[in-house]
C-alpha cells in the first residue's frame, strides 16, 4: 500500500475498523497543521472529541520519517507523554501527513522508578560503606573514653565531667550511623511477633500528651488487626520519625492521623508499589501540614535531604523509614500536596500463621559491677583493625579473662588446632583474605563443636542477614559497643543464657524518655512493661507481671501522682523496690522518701548507671561477683 492510497483506504470498512480500534492515536494533518481526522485513541490523548479537533491546529511539532517525543497538553490540564512518527500521505487529492501517536506515560514513568530504585541502592552501598568505616572509627574513640573515664573515676578528677560530655558527643554519631545503616537495609533487625493495636494505641496517646496542643491527634485502629513480625523498636522509631516530620509540618498547628486496616494485594496492585503480592498491614501517619511539591516528593527518601532549616534535622527521619519498611519485607508509599498535607503509607506483611520467633536471649548482668570472667576462661579475639583489637583486648583482659589475638582467619585457625583450649571466639565479620568471620566461625565449630561464638561488625551486610533478618545462628554484638555491653554479652554467652535479672514496670509520660529509658534496661538485661500513666500501669499491675523484680515511676504522672503509685504498687507486691524519677524534688519531697524502705528518688536527667544504682539500692537484687 503506498502513502497515495491512505486516504481511500480509511473509507473501506476493514481499513476502517482497523483505524478506530488501534491503541495508538492516528492523527492526518494538512500541510497547514490543521486536523483532518482523528481516531477514538488520539481523542482519548488530546482529551477531545474529534468534532473539536478536526479543523484545529495539532499543536504539536511534525517532523515527516522521524520519531520525535512529545508531550500532549490536554484541556484540563492533564499531561501526556507520548511518542510520535510521521508519514507523508494524501487526502482527498491533497497532500497531508499522517501521524501515529503513542502513550508512553506509563513507560516512562516505569523507567524512573528504575533509575530511582538504583540511585538509591547505589546511595544504599556507598552508605553502608561510610557507617562501617565510621563505627570503626566510633569503636575506638568510645572505648578510649569509656577507658579514660574508668581511671578518672578511681584515680578522682574533674575530668570526668569532659569525658562525659565527649562520650555523649560520640553516641549522637553511633545514632547517625545507625540511622544510616536503616536506610542501607544493612541493619540486623530482632523480629518479634507484634500487635499493632497495642503498640499503636500506646504511641498515639503518648503523641498527644508530648505534641503542642494545637495539634490534634487521632487515632483510628481496629482491634482485629492481623500480626506482623517486624522489630517493635524500629517500629516505634519509624512511627516517631513520621509524627515528628508531621508535627514540623504544622507549625500553626493542625491534625495528626494514624490509621491501620489489613488489605490483601493482588500482584498488580503489589508490584505497582515496589512490593510482593499477599496479605498486608498498612500504617498510615497522614497529617494536615505544608505539605510537598513534586520536586521535593522525588527526593525526600534519600538520605541528607530536608526540607528544614539548618540545624534542625539529619534528612535520615524518612530514609531510615523506607530503609525499616524494606528490610521487614514491606514497601512504603508517600502521597503530598501543597497546603493540603503528607501522608506516608507503611505496608507490612501478615505474620505467617503459627510463627514464633525465637527471643533473644537477655545477658546476665551485674548491676554496680560488669559481669567478669571466672578463673580460667580464655577468649580467642580476632579483629584486623589494630587500633580496635587494643581496644577489644584492653577491655577483655580488664574483665578479667586470658586474651589471645589474632588479626586474621588463617592465624586464628591455627591457634584453634594448636594445645590453647578457648571457651568463647569473638571474631570480626570483615576480616582479611578469604575466609571472613562467618566462615571462620563454621570452620571453629567443626574444630570445636561446643566452642561459644560471638561476632561483631560495623555493619552485618548481605553476609549475616537472610531477607531482612539476622541468622538465627549467629550471635552479633554490633560495633561500636560499650564496656557493659561486651562484659554483659560475653558473660551472657559463656553461662549459655542465663536469664537476666527479671523485669521491670517502668511508668514513664514523656514519649522519648519513656524509649529511651527502656532502652537503658534493655541493655542492663532487664525486660520491660512500660506504660505512661497512673491507670495504664495499675492495669497491667493489677493483671499480674511475671517475674517482676522491680518498678520505676515518674513522680509527674497526667492522671494521678507518681508516689500514690507506690502504695497501689506494694498493696500486689509486697515490698516491690521502687525507683521515683523526677525533674525537680525540693526538700519535702526528699524528707519524704527519704526513710522509705524500698523507696529510692533519682533526679532527672540519668544516665545508665545513676540508674541501674538507684534500682540497687532500692533493692533489686544485684548478683554476685563473677
Amino acid at each position: 500500500m503506498t502513502d497515495n492510497e491512505i486516504g481511500s483506504m480509511v473509507e473501506q470498512p476493514d481499513f476502517q475498523f482497523l483505524i478506530e480500534k488501534n491503541a495508538d492515536g492516528i492523527i492526518v494533518v494538512d500541510e497547514a497543521g490543521l486536523v483532518l481526522f482523528a481516531n477514538p485513541a488520539a481523542e482519548r490523548l488530546f482529551g477531545q472529541p474529534s468534532r473539536a479537533l478536526i479543523g484545529s491546529p495539532i499543536g504539536v511539532p511534525i517532523v515527516v520519517d522521524e520519531m520525535s517525543e512529545i508531550a500532549i497538553h490536554q484541556p484540563g490540564g492533564g499531561l501526556v507523554d507520548a511518542e510520535i512518527r510521521t508519514v507523508e500521505t494524501s487526502w482527498d487529492g491533497q497532500r497531508a501527513r499522517l501521524a501515529s501517536v503513542r502513550d508512553v506515560s506509563e513507560r516512562r514513568a516505569m523507567e524512573d522508578r528504575t533509575r530511582h530504585a538504583a540511585k538509591m541502592e547505589a546511595i544504599g552501598r556507598l552508605t553502608a560503606g561510610i557507617a562501617h568505616d565510621f563505627n570503626n572509627l566510633l569503636a575506638v574513640v568510645l572505648g578510649s573514653l569509656e577507658s579514660a573515664k574508668r581511671r578518672i573515676e578511681w584515680e578522682g578528677s574533674e575530668l570526668a565531667s569532659l569525658l562525659d560530655n565527649a562520650t555523649r558527643g560520640a553516641q549522637q554519631a553511633v545514632l547517625l550511623t545507625s540511622k544510616l545503616l536503616a536506610f542501607a537495609r544493612r541493619k540486623p533487625l530482632e523480629f518479634r511477633q507484634v500487635d499493632l493495636s497495642d503498640l499503636l494505641a500506646s504511641m498515639s496517646d503518648l503523641l498527644q500528651r508530648t505534641f503542642d496542643e494545637r495539634i490534634a491527634v487521632r487515632a483510628e485502629i481496629p482491634s482485629e488487626l492481623w500480626a506482623v513480625e517486624v522489630d517493635p523498636t524500629e517500629l516505634e522509631a519509624a512511627i516517631l520519625n513520621l509524627a515528628v516530620n508531621a508535627r514540623d509540618a504544622m507549625p500553626d498547628g493542625g491534625e495528626l492521623v494514624i490509621t491501620t486496616e489489613n488489605i490483601d494485594f493482588a500482584r498488580d496492585d503489589a508490584e505497582d508499589g515496589g512490593g510482593k503480592a499477599g496479605p498486608h498491614v498498612r500504617i498510615s501517619v497522614a497529617d494536615t501540614g505544608e505539605g510537598m511539591t513534586a520536586d521535593v516528593l522525588n527526593r525526600v527518601l534519600e538520605p541528607f535531604f530536608t526540607t528544614k532549616g539548618a540545624a534542625r534535622g539529619t534528612g535520615l527521619g524518612l530514609s531510615q523509614v523506607y530503609g525499616f519498611a524494606k528490610q521487614s519485607g514491606g514497601y512504603l508509599r508517600l502521597r503530598s500536596e501543597v497546603n493540603v498535607g503528607t501522608t506516608v503509607d507503611i505496608y507490612l506483611p501478615k505474620a505467617a500463621t503459627g510463627s514464633d520467633q525465637k527471643p533473644q536471649v537477655e545477658p546476665s548482668v551485674e548491676l554496680k559491677t560488669i559481669p567478669r570472667a571466672r578463673s580460667g576462661e580464655t577468649v580467642l579475639a580476632v579483629e584486623d583493625d589494630e587500633d580496635v583489637r587494643a581496644i577489644t583486648v584492653g577491655n577483655l583482659r580488664e574483665l578479667g579473662y586470658t586474651v589471645v589475638e589474632a588479626a586474621d582467619a588463617d592465624a586464628a585457625l591455627r591457634l584453634l588446632q594448636g594445645a590453647t583450649t578457648f571457651d568463647l571466639l569473638f571474631t570480626d565479620l570483615g576480616l582479611p583474605g578469604r575466609i571472613n568471620g562467618k566462615m571462620l566461625a563454621g570452620r571453629a565449630r567443626a574444630l570445636h563443636p561446643e566452642l561459644k561464638i560471638l561476632i561483631t561488625t560495623a555493619y552485618a551486610g548481605d553476609v549475616l542477614i537472610r531477607e531482612g533478618r539476622l541468622d538465627p545462628e549467629i550471635e552479633l554484638l554490633s560495633k561500636p559497643f560499650s564496656f557493659a555491653a561486651l562484659g554483659n554479652r560475653v558473660r551472657g554467652l559463656l553461662d549459655g543464657g542465663r536469664p537476666g535479672p527479671g523485669r521491670v514496670l517502668l511508668v514513664e509520660d514523656e514519649f522519648l524518655l519513656n524509649l529511651l529509658v527502656t532502652d537503658m534496661l534493655a541493655e542492663a538485661g532487664f525486660s520491660v512493661d512500660a506504660a505512661a500513666s497512673f491507670g495504664e500501669a495499675a492495669k497491667k499491675a493489677r493483671s499480674g507481671i511475671d517475674d517482676l523484680v522491680g518498678a520505676i515511676v515518674d513522680l509527674g504522672l497526667p492522671d494521678r501522682p507518681g508516689d500514690e503509685l507506690v502504695t497501689e504498687l506494694r498493696a500486689l507486691y509486697p515490698n516491690l523496690p521502687v525507683v521515683l524519677a523526677t525533674g525537680y524534688a525540693d526538700d519535702d519531697v526528699r524528707k519524704r522518701f527519704s526513710v522509705a524502705k524500698g523507696v529510692q528518688l533519682l533526679t532527672k536527667p540519668f544516665d545508665l548507671d545513676r540508674l541501674t544504682a538507684a534500682l540497687g539500692r532500692a533493692g533489686v537484687r544485684i548478683s554476685p561477683p563473677m
